[in-house]
């Protein structure tokens, strides 16, 4: 065998759907004895989980198994994986019961369909929804415990949130085979490959544990043992055969095992072992979770820069970070991201010059740059503080308006900076919480305000919220409110009135805002 050095970056995500045994059983996974007891013990039964179809996707929707409405509802006792949370929902102004009466199913397709493109607020909305305690549902039974919070896990993962995933997972009673399996792929993307190769010792689902516990065998110098591990996992159909074909090039000698062309659809361990390989994919082309694989020290500053702008546009990777890579150094290149790096260093040295001329003129230069990527509300982060307090000409006193606005910074530099126009006066007293002024045009900000006033609600939500089931009415409200920023203003006040109904008055003010100052109609 031959003696690979493992590469010290991290393997990719493992976006696996829910495990088909459990579809097909309902009962809790079990634990899969490693090398040596797979080796002397008799074979499993013969009907073997099925691989996975798709493997680069966002995560597979973690679905129950269709007989659980069935079943009887049984008594719980401890700690629920679905009340597992980072806060409180009092916190973001909700109430525990968030869930209510709803079924397991309706919360679980409601989680699926929470928009990844949508405006900056809505989607940090959507983030402390996913990361907040809330009790579990009414109606949760022992074959369904747990479905809940994969599904938010899942979804986080699904946006990219890596870190808040391994938090919630951490943060869980239970340490599940799904979740030690998300908690192990979730590491290694970060760059924390030893610390999850060193955790790979209890409960893990069959056919990925397999293949991961084959890599980090091999990735500790035992390559015997990996063969043979693999050997085993392939006869009794326990291993995806992608994956198997890909350990075989990372482990067997012969070279001509090494001149398979990549798979067409790439796995994640299979995404780690062909960047081992020195044949990396590259993670623009994958879903946004990959993009973390970029920030861990071994990429080149344009994939860095790239990866952190994806993120950062998901509003899960901070301002400051993705400031830090655009003033790491001076760009040797033009066009497209050099442009927003130069802007960016221009702008700031204008700052420490105290240039009021050229500050005026590099952020008129710098705003449709960061507007044309949908990166308004992170180059706002990034710069209203330092600009709040300087002197502009009338155009540039505009953009730090709109930067205070989108920053929710300084509101009281941002009204003396207001045009005095019957938009602006309307954009100010969303701000500022006050009642809103009528307004005839433009159409999205009657339909704001209409959203903002009107107090009654379709049937179909006002039955909602009289049930209990409020988690339904909000997350509702996210796809309509992704609706509203392509261009819909009935969306934007159905989205709207449902947020006030739930209580969200003040996320539902900024992202009326959001939908004024910025344009996704593209």
């Amino acid at each position: 065998m031959k003696r690979v050095l493992p590469y010290a970056g991290g393997l990719a995500l493992m976006l696996m759907p829910w495990p088909a045994a459990a579809e097909r059983t309902g009962a809790p996974l079990t634990a899969i004895d490693w090398l040596e007891e797979a080796l002397h013990a008799p074979p499993p039964p013969a009907v073997a989980p099925d691989p996975p179809s798709t493997r680069i996707e966002a995560p597979a929707p973690v679905q129950p198994p269709a007989h659980f409405e069935t079943i009887t509802v049984l008594p719980l006792t401890g700690a629920e994986p679905d009340a597992t949370g980072l806060f409180t929902a009092e916190r973001i102004g909700l109430p525990r019961d968030f869930w209510g009466p709803t079924p397991v199913t309706e919360i679980i397709t409601a989680i699926n369909a929470m928009p990844a493109d949508t405006l900056p607020s809505a989607a940090r909305l959507a983030l402390r929804l996913l990361m907040a305690e809330f009790a579990p549902p009414e109606g949760l039974t022992l074959d369904t415990r747990g479905f809940v919070l994969l599904a938010r896990i899942d979804r986080l993962i699904g946006l990219g949130a890596l870190e808040q995933a391994s938090q919630l997972i951490e943060a869980a009673p239970e340490p599940s085979a799904a979740l030690r399996a998300r908690a192990f792929d979730i590491a290694l993307l970060l760059g924390e490959e030893d610390r999850a190769c060193a955790a790979i010792g209890g409960e893990i689902m069959v056919q990925d544990g397999q293949a991961a516990k084959i890599f980090c065998t091999a990735r500790r110098g035992n390559w015997q043992a990996a063969w043979s591990g693999l050997q085993v996992a392939r006869s009794l159909d326990l291993i995806d055969p992608v994956d198997a074909g890909l350990l075989e090039r990372f482990l067997e000698e012969e070279e001509a095992e090494l001149t398979l062309p990549p798979p067409q659809t790439i796995t994640p361990l299979g995404w780690r072992i062909l960047e081992a390989l020195g044949d990396p994919v590259p993670t623009a082309t994958l879903p946004v979770a990959f993009a973390h694989a970029d920030l861990r020290g071994v990429s080149g500053w344009r994939a860095q820069l790239d990866a952190a702008e994806r993120l950062a546009r998901m509003q899960v990777l901070q301002a400051n970070r993705l400031h830090g890579l655009y003033t790491q150094r001076r760009p040797a290149a033009s066009g497209g991201m050099w442009e927003r790096v130069r802007a960016v260093q221009s702008l700031e040295q204008a700052l420490v010059r105290g240039d009021s001329d050229a500050i005026s003129q590099r952020l008129t230069a710098a705003w449709p740059l960061f507007e044309a990527v949908e990166l308004e509300t992170t180059f706002a982060s990034i710069h209203a503080e330092a600009l709040a307090d300087q002197e502009f000409d009338d155009t540039a006193r505009i953009k730090v308006w709109k930067l205070l606005l989108l920053a929710q910074d300084r509101l009281d530099r941002a009204a003396a900076l207001a045009p005095d126009t019957g938009l602006g006066r309307f954009i100010m007293a969303l701000a500022a919480s006050a009642p809103l002024p009528d307004i005839e045009t433009p159409d999205m900000a009657n339909a704001i305000h209409a959203g903002l006033t009107q107090d009654s609600l379709p049937d179909t939500v006002q039955g909602q919220i009289d049930a209990g089931a409020l988690g339904l009415v909000v997350l509702g409200s996210l796809g309509q409110i992704a609706q509203a920023a392509a261009g819909d203003p009935r969306a934007a006040t159905l989205g709207l009135q449902a947020l006030r109904a739930a209580g969200l008055e003040d996320a539902a003010r900024q992202i009326a805002i959001e939908l004024l100052l910025l344009d996704r109609r593209g």
